[in-house]
């Protein structure tokens, strides 16, 4: 990666996952300025961005998720009241711990294992309890994600 992705490089990586359907990891090296720009003012971003909402504190203190990647991956994901995060994939012993945060609407996690540094960037839905992930690897876009809130 180059230089430090931004909020908005990382709204943009979410439009290309969600109507694209796919997501590749240089994505945002091939974005230029000019084009980001051009992107972020078009009439389907702006309505991809209107169903759009900011997450609140209520919703993710002591809230339980299910992170599923489309490499058919799993994680049951705590956001404690704390603001600690706990990730657990399925059918493995392995739990690694982080912390949580809500910066500008955005839900944020920071999580180590004993090898990398994981980060987790999403926007919330509008309309469902269903959230696009970007999954970052040791400040490297690895990929997109779900995340479902478990009720």
């Amino acid at each position: 990666m180059l230089g430090q992705i931004t909020e908005s490089d990382k709204l943009i990586l979410l439009y290309q996952f969600e109507t694209q359907g796919e997501l590749a990891p240089e994505s945002i090296i091939d974005i230029s300025d000019e084009e980001a720009r051009f992107i972020r003012t078009s009439g389907e971003y702006i309505l991809w961005e209107s169903g759009k909402r900011d997450f609140d504190y209520p919703e993710v203190a002591n809230s339980h998720w299910l992170e599923t990647t489309y490499l058919g991956q799993a994680a049951k994901l705590d956001c404690l009241q704390s603001h600690d995060a706990i990730l657990c994939p399925l059918f493995m012993s392995n739990q690694f711990r982080g912390e949580w945060h809500i910066h500008n609407g955005f839900l944020r996690m920071n999580i180590e294992s004993s090898h990398h540094q994981m980060e987790l960037f999403s926007v919330a839905n509008d309309d469902c309890n269903i959230h696009s992930l970007l999954l970052f690897k040791d400040k490297q876009l690895k990929g997109a994600a779900n995340i479902t809130l478990m009720v």
